[in-house]
């Protein structure tokens, strides 16, 4: 099965003259696994990758002339690859559009230059890919900024976006494998990775659009949070892995304390609301800094600054990871609706991003309590005892008691 990328992202004809990138797809030579095999243009005009020798994995292969492959199925699942000519890959493993579950998988590569072409071979267990697959794409990128250059088998249309996105899964294309890896396509198919993953109780959400709804690209990794619940269910933690941008000035607060204000500076945000208007925001800074409010009807602000455990380190790959904790109480009774956001830069270029962002066009300015774009979430394995008759809350409660005074007063 063989491909041919012959088209820029954006659904242009290559420039320059060179033979496109060509991949083989076969059963490997153990009738099981999957053989890639790659035939392709050798540019040389970047630095060989420094993070990886020739046969191991290299974090952030995606910067340097490098080759593709992408393999999704109906539930958008995936298995990304990317090979190097000098003998590098990463491989990672997608549960969702852009949500990292796994990185770094093994696999058997080798690669050569010969003058302006170069070959290389990839083995990958058949267990690294989710069952069923069904579409595919692939892709080619070479060349330094802002001259970089970047290839798609299967192209968005032309005009529709500015930047490239490589995780748009709705231009791929479907694939039939059933003849190279059969096992993937039968009820019997087993992988304890893919299990794992698909037995992990969590949510993870990925902010990969401008507020207005413009895609990202692939300037940076998205912002990702994942909800887990704590060992005694009484409390979620939120875990954030984030591009970190070292915007200035960084707030003044002491790093895990609250931070009135903390919007105007780089922040992720999360949103929990239910169907009566309450909702509680989550601020998180990359220097450690948090603001957690109550709002009963859009940003009414009912209470503020409340307090949480929260941790934060920023990495030397230019990420942050933070880990909050929060109270079931915290939460609103029966929890339906969810938002996060992330913001950072300087007006007038300060970018504001959402995970559910509102129609392009509709709005002139981000405002984040618009509560109609607000997505369902479902938390009952999470915080079970959210959504019981028996739920107390002793923040909302007072909340609500607060309210039934000062209406009793104006009778």
């Amino acid at each position: 099965m063989e491909f041919c990328i012959t088209k820029t992202w954006d659904g242009r004809p290559l420039s320059g003259d060179y033979d496109p990138v060509r991949m083989t797809l076969s059963t490997a030579s153990n009738g099981e696994d999957l053989n890639i095999h790659v035939d392709a243009p050798f540019f040389g005009d970047q630095p060989v990758p420094p993070n990886g020798k020739p046969g191991e994995p290299c974090f952030e292969l995606w910067l340097y002339e490098v080759v593709e492959a992408f393999f999704l199925n109906d539930n958008d699942d995936y298995l990304e690859i990317e090979l190097s000519p000098y003998g590098q890959h990463f491989n990672l493993v997608l549960h969702g559009e852009m949500n990292l579950v796994r990185k770094e998988l093994p696999c058997t590569f080798t690669a050569s230059i010969q003058g302006n072409r170069w070959t290389g071979d990839a083995v990958f267990p058949a267990a690294h890919f989710p069952k069923f697959v069904t579409k595919f794409n692939a892709f080619a990128m070479h060349g330094p900024q802002p001259n970089r250059v970047f290839e798609a088998l299967y192209p968005v249309p032309t005009g529709k976006y500015k930047v490239p996105y490589f995780h748009n899964l709705s231009v791929f294309e479907p694939i039939d494998m059933r003849s190279i890896l059969p096992n993937n396509y039968t009820d019997q198919y087993k992988s304890a990775m893919w299990d794992e993953i698909l037995n992990e109780k969590s949510l993870t959400f990925c902010i990969n659009t401008t507020w207005d709804g413009e895609p990202l690209g692939i300037k940076y990794r998205p912002a990702k949070l994942t909800l887990t619940s704590t060992d005694d269910g009484n409390s979620l933690k939120i875990s954030v892995d984030a591009e970190f941008f070292d915007d200035k000035p960084v707030p003044a607060t002491e790093p895990g304390t609250a931070c009135w204000e903390l919007w105007n500076h780089e922040v992720v945000e999360a949103f929990f609301l239910n169907d009566d208007g309450d909702y509680l925001e989550i601020e998180l800074s990359p220097h450690g800094q948090h603001l957690n409010l109550l709002l009963s009807g859009v940003r009414n602000i009912v209470k503020k600054e409340l307090p949480c455990e929260y941790k934060v380190a920023i990495q030397g790959s230019g990420r942050w990871i933070g880990e909050a904790i929060f109270p079931v109480s915290y939460f609103p009774r029966g929890v339906t609706k969810f938002n996060a956001f992330a913001i950072h830069g300087s007006d007038p270029d300060r970018i504001y991003e959402a995970l559910y962002p509102v129609p392009a066009g509709s709005a002139q300015q981000p405002d984040f309590h618009n509560l109609s774009v607000f997505e369902p979430i479902d938390l009952k394995d999470l915080l079970p005892s959210l959504y019981t008759n028996d739920y107390k809350s002793d923040q909302w409660d007072e909340v609500k008691e607060i309210h039934s005074q000062s209406k009793k007063m104006k009778v």
